[in-house]
C-alpha cells in the first residue's frame, strides 16, 4: 500500500475543505444586504380584479392580500402569487407577484387550527402537536371562527404532503403579572378601584398609549389625580374637550394661585356668567389680586357706582351713568366734584376743584375759594 507524506496529506485535506466550505447566504450590495441567490416568495389573495397574464396593475386589485394560504376560517385562498428576488425582505406589493388560481393545486388541501385559553407565556405553550405542561389545545372545526374564549391561536398548513411549522399568535385579552397580550385591557375588564397610583410605575403610561376618548370623567375616581401627579405642561388646552372640566369635578382648594401660570386665564376664556358669587369663597379675592383697565360697575341705570380704567377724564363716579353728569366724581388728576343734589330747584352743596358753592335752586348763595 502506497504511503503519502504528511505534507501531501495536509494539501489534500485543505483542498477537500475548500470544496465543501459553505458559501455566504447574503452579501452587501452598496448599503443594503441581499441574498446571494434568488429566492421565491409566495403570497395569497381571496380575489383579484383586472387580472391579465398573471399580473395586476394596482394594489387595490388584490383582496385579502396575505402570506398565509388559508384564511382565518381555514379556507384556502383563491389565488397564489410568485415573486422571485434576491431581497431579504418579502414584497408587500401585490403588483410584484405573478398570480395563478389555487383551484386544483396538489398539496394545498389541508390546514390545522387550534386554540387555547391558557394564560401561560408564549414560550411555555408548546404547540398542538407537543403542548406545554398543563396546556390544552382545542381543535377549531373547518369553516368556524376563533372562539371568544381563545387567548392563543395556532395554525399550520400542508404543501405537497409536508406540514409547515406552527404559527402561534395572541388573539384574546389577558394581563400577566409583568406583560400584556395585545388588546389585553378593555374597560369592562377592569374592576372599580383596581388600578391605583401605587400600581402604576413612573412613565408607564405615555400619551401615545391612550386612545382618543379612552378615559372619561366617570372612570376617574374622586381625588385620583392630584397636582403632584401631573407633570408641568402635561395637559394643554387642545387636550381638554369642551365642558370636560366642571366645577363639580374640582375639589375644594384643588387649584391655588401658585398653580396657575401668569396670563393663563384671560377674559376670552371665561364664559358669560361662569363665575357667580356662590362660586367665590369668602376673602378669596383681595385688592392685590385685581387689576382692571376697563370698568367695574355696581348697580344699574343711574343708580350706580363706577371705577373706570378706560375713561379719558374720570376714574371714579357715582349717581349717574355718564361720568360728567354724576353728582360725585374723581378725575384722573385727583380733582373731586361733590354735589348733594343734581336738581336745579333744590338747595345743594357743590365742591368742585378749588371752590365750594352753595345754591338755593339755581341761585348761587355762597362761593368759597376761587372767586373768578
Amino acid at each position: 500500500m502506497a504511503k503519502i507524506s504528511e505534507t501531501e496529506l495536509q494539501k489534500r485535506l485543505r483542498k477537500l475543505e475548500e470544496g465543501v466550505a459553505s458559501k455566504p447566504l447574503v452579501e452587501k450590495i452598496g448599503d443594503q444586504y441581499e441574498y446571494v441567490d434568488e429566492f421565491v416568495y409566495l403570497a395569497y389573495a381571496s380575489a383579484l380584479s383586472n387580472l391579465s397574464n398573471g399580473s395586476i396593475s394596482s394594489q387595490s386589485d388584490a383582496t385579502d392580500f396575505q402570506f398565509s394560504p388559508f384564511n382565518s376560517s381555514g379556507v384556502l385562498m383563491a389565488y397564489r402569487g410568485f415573486f422571485t428576488n434576491k431581497s431579504i425582505y418579502q414584497s408587500g406589493d401585490p403588483t410584484d407577484y405573478t398570480w395563478q388560481s389555487t383551484s386544483g393545486m396538489v398539496g394545498y388541501t389541508a390546514s390545522e387550527r387550534y386554540y387555547t385559553s391558557s394564560t401561560k407565556r408564549l414560550e411555555e405553550l408548546g404547540n398542538p402537536t407537543k403542548p406545554g405542561t398543563g396546556v390544552t389545545w382545542t381543535v377549531i372545526s373547518a369553516g368556524a371562527g376563533i372562539p371568544g374564549a381563545a387567548i392563543w391561536f395556532a395554525e399550520r398548513f400542508k404543501i405537497n404532503s409536508v406540514w409547515a411549522n406552527w404559527s402561534i399568535t395572541a388573539v384574546g385579552p389577558w394581563v400577566g403579572t409583568d406583560f400584556l397580550v395585545d388588546a389585553a385591557i378593555i374597560a369592562d375588564k377592569i374592576a372599580s378601584n383596581a388600578v391605583t397610583t401605587a400600581k402604576i410605575l413612573n412613565d408607564a403610561i405615555d400619551n401615545d398609549k391612550i386612545a382618543a376618548n379612552a378615559v372619561t370623567t366617570t372612570e376617574i375616581a374622586a381625588n385620583t389625580i392630584v397636582a403632584n401627579n401631573i407633570q408641568a405642561d402635561a395637559i394643554g388646552v387642545n387636550e381638554l374637550a369642551a365642558n370636560s372640566v366642571t366645577a363639580d369635578a374640582i375639589a375644594a382648594n384643588a387649584v391655588t394661585a401658585s398653580e396657575i401660570a401668569a396670563g393663563t386665564i384671560t377674559a376670552t376664556e371665561i364664559a358669560a356668567n361662569a363665575i357667580t358669587a356662590n362660586s367665590i369663597a369668602a376673602n378669596a379675592i383681595t385688592t392685590g389680586k385685581i387689576s382692571a383697565s376697563t370698568k367695574i360697575t355696581v348697580g344699574t341705570g343711574n343708580n350706580i357706582g363706577v371705577i373706570d380704567g378706560a375713561d379719558a377724564t374720570y376714574r371714579i363716579y357715582a349717581g349717574h351713568a355718564t361720568a360728567a353728569s354724576a353728582p360725585f366724581s374723581v378725575k384722573q388728576n385727583g380733582e373731586v366734584t361733590i354735589q348733594t343734589s343734581t336738581s336745579s330747584s333744590a338747595s345743594r352743596l357743590v365742591i368742585s376743584g378749588d371752590t365750594i358753592k352753595v345754591f338755593q335752586g339755581s341761585t348761587l348763595r355762597v362761593k368759597i375759594g376761587n372767586l373768578a
